[in-house]
């Protein structure tokens, strides 16, 4: 953030109070693919941790429509691709993500889709059967086989199934698959009799979803579709899909949804930074479309149990070009998943974690929008979030992040799963807002500044929340992605006071503002009675929260204890005098709480100060037992012979006459006060 400047000065409202949604975790989400030979490596598995990436779309878009897992190959191709589902399992365990699976609708079966459901979650020893083949004539056999395939070693001839032998006996649990990607475009690979049907890939949807959830009922299972205005050019796809599903009795559990607002060679940086908010891309027309096509063509009931998940997102549909590794696409991106959070669509996965740059020519030649009307320094395209080595870019490395990457680390500071999104507007269209209420009582702002060249000044005005004293304050913008730079996102504190303030937001810049919340003090746990001896310690204890932290005083009796400010007060030797009660006032900008009355009681208990003598006597004479005790209060005494009270031994000393042979015994003195009692050694007689 800058210091203020002159200039028009824009306001930014936020009411906490006002709640849009909860923050579902799997629009943290991004792709993985097959052609990636880093995907599963120990320095991938780390980046996506730090990046915040908690949903991983697999294999791999259009190729997962004539990919054969079994095999790690594409239809009739010899060669096997980079990474395979072992490596795909690597990478989502490590990083304890969500997986979306997509099944080859394209060249495969319902089998070959039930087989990979069996290998990702049947339980070894499960025996539901599958039958049928694979697209490439393999028997499917049944679910204990391919979980028992999971479970193996590899063997000691290659079989050309080793790769899925990984010592893992335990499901991974994948829960969400897609039948096919973008079935409807004539991109695809389709191997059906009438390809890029609707009526055909219904039908074969529900032999999908029948012969899938007959080996896990729990996962979830769903569909492409396209927009209204988009069902003119793929033989009226969604409509007539929706309602032979219906007729079948096949409702999905979800439908998947794929943007790219750009045609290549029409990029426009200003253009993508409004495409997320508003006009007919916008995220909020795109679900108000398709729900509006579930409710129609499903019936209310049946569409209300139907999700929205859009597994790809990027600035243009083919051809990236430099805008794509541009500050702008990082820009876009948290401007695209900031919109989408507002609406009901529940995931989100960004293409791609890595991808590699286009080339024409034989790959002799990069492809894409160089033009010099787009912003950024690089001069190359790649849809990925970390780049690939190549000579036409000077990459040398798989882990140089592009500003996407760090976008999305951003995005991790802003919400996570459970968090609420509450409503934020703002007054300038260049300066967009976003705002969640945290799971822990705080509160963040996503800030957007989609001016090039000017910062914007801004008033925020917070409403239905109440922010501490600073905010911790994390961006990344031009001076993070300089030519040469590797600098990371920016974290700084900015002071607040109150609930109104002014800040200013550089130009091309994300930023995220995340407030600690003035909440009061509460005691989770209160300090207990206690019973002391004199002289020895005490310690008595209150944990509480609160924010900002609290501050402590302790009270006696109701007086303040000089100097007891701290959440435990001890006492090194007690006396008599501290006995009482007890509490602690608990304190903080936003009110205070004060404990229960705790009660230390102190003992004050007798020394035996003066011990018996044994004696010997002969019968007839008599002998004086003399002992003593002290106590800050004065004892008394009771004298006892083997354990039991002499009537009317009630003084420190025991005078005995005239003994007789049935008096000898042990003779000790118990002296007693308000504290306890205590008793001599034994004198014998």
């Amino acid at each position: 953030m800058l210091p203020l400047a002159a200039a028009a000065q824009v306001n930014l409202t936020v009411n906490a109070g006002q709640t849009i949604r909860t923050v579902d975790e799997r629009v943290f989400g991004v792709n993985a693919v097959i052609w990636d030979a880093q995907a599963s490596s120990a320095q991938t598995i780390s980046m996506v941790q730090n990046a915040g990436i908690r949903t991983i779309r697999v294999p791999g878009g259009s190729l997962s429509d004539e990919y054969h897992w079994r095999i790690n190959k594409s239809l009739a191709n010899t060669w096997t691709w980079s990474t395979a589902f072992n490596g795909f399992i690597n990478l989502i365990t490590s990083t304890n993500a969500q997986p979306v699976v997509t099944v080859n609708y394209g060249s495969g079966t319902p089998e070959e889709a039930a087989g990979l459901v069996a290998y990702l979650n049947a339980s070894v020893g499960s025996s539901t059967a599958i039958g049928g083949t694979d697209g490439t004539g393999f028997a499917m056999q049944d679910s204990g086989y391919w979980a028992a395939l999971r479970a193996a070693g590899p063997l000691s001839t290659d079989d050309g199934m080793n790769f899925l032998r990984i010592s893992r006996s335990s499901p991974v649990g994948a829960k969400y698959f897609e039948i096919g990607n973008e079935c409807y475009g004539t991109w695809e690979t389709d191997q059906q009799t009438a390809a890029h049907d609707p009526t055909t890939y219904a039908n074969r949807v529900q032999q999908y979803i029948a012969k899938m959830k007959a080996v896990d009922p729990s996962i979830k299972i769903g569909v492409v579709v396209v927009t209204s205005s988009e069902n003119a050019s793929f033989n009226n796809w969604t409509p007539v899909m929706l309602a032979r599903l219906k007729t079948l009795n096949a409702i999905p559990d979800f439908i998947i949804y794929h943007l790219y607002p750009q045609a290549p060679g029409a990029e426009s940086d200003a253009t993508l930074l409004q495409v997320a908010d508003a006009g007919s891309k916008s995220w909020s027309t795109i679900a108000a479309d398709l729900r509006q096509q579930l409710t129609t063509n499903l019936g209310s009931s049946a569409a209300a149990g139907v999700e929205i998940v859009v597994t790809e997102n990027n600035s243009v549909y083919s051809s990236p070009g430099k805008q794509s590794t541009s500050l702008v696409n990082g820009l876009y991106l948290a401007d695209s998943l900031g919109n989408l959070m507002k609406t009901e669509i529940n995931g989100y996965m960004y293409w791609a974690l890595r991808n590699g740059p286009p080339t024409i020519n034989n790959g002799a030649a990069l492809d894409g929008n160089m033009s010099a009307s787009l912003y950024g320094w690089r001069q190359f395209g790649d849809y990925g979030m970390i780049s690939t080595p190549s000579t036409l870019t000077g990459e040398t490395t798989y882990y140089n992040p592009y500003p996407t990457y760090y976008m999305m680390k951003l995005l991790s500071h802003f919400a996570r799963g459970g968090d609420t999104v509450v409503q934020a507007t703002s007054s300038n269209p260049l300066l967009s807002i976003f705002a969640a209420k945290r799971a822990d009582g705080s509160l963040s702002l996503l800030v957007i500044n989609k001016d090039a060249s000017n910062p914007q000044n801004a008033t925020i005005a917070l409403s239905g929340y109440t922010p501490g004293s600073s905010a911790t304050v994390y961006s990344y913008g031009k001076p993070e992605d300089s030519a040469g730079s590797s600098h990371d996102i920016t974290t700084t504190s900015m002071p607040i006071s109150g609930t109104t303030f002014s800040a200013s937001f550089a130009s091309y810049s994300a930023t995220v503002v995340s407030f600690s919340a003035n909440v009061a003090p509460t005691i989770t746990t209160q300090p207990v009675d206690q019973t002391v001896d004199v002289g020895g310690p005490v310690t008595l204890t209150v944990v509480a929260g609160g924010s900002p932290s609290p501050s402590y005083q302790w009270y006696k009796d109701g007086s303040a204890i000089s100097g007891a400010m701290a959440s435990s007060y001890s006492i090194v030797h007690v006396a008599l005098g501290d006995a009482g009660t007890y509490q602690i006032v608990v304190s903080n900008s936003a009110g205070s709480v004060t404990s229960k009355g705790t009660v230390l009681t102190v003992r004050d208990l007798p020394v035996i100060t003066t011990q018996p003598l044994s004696s010997a006597v002969f019968a007839g004479g008599s002998v004086n037992f003399i002992g003593g005790a002290t106590g800050t209060t004065n004892p008394t005494y009771q004298w006892q012979r083997n354990g039991i009270d002499i009537a009317g031994a009630t003084s420190a000393t025991l005078a005995l006459t005239n003994i007789q042979i049935s008096d000898a015994g042990s003779y000790a003195l118990v002296a007693t006060n308000a504290g306890g009692s205590a008793t001599s050694r034994f004198a014998r007689l």
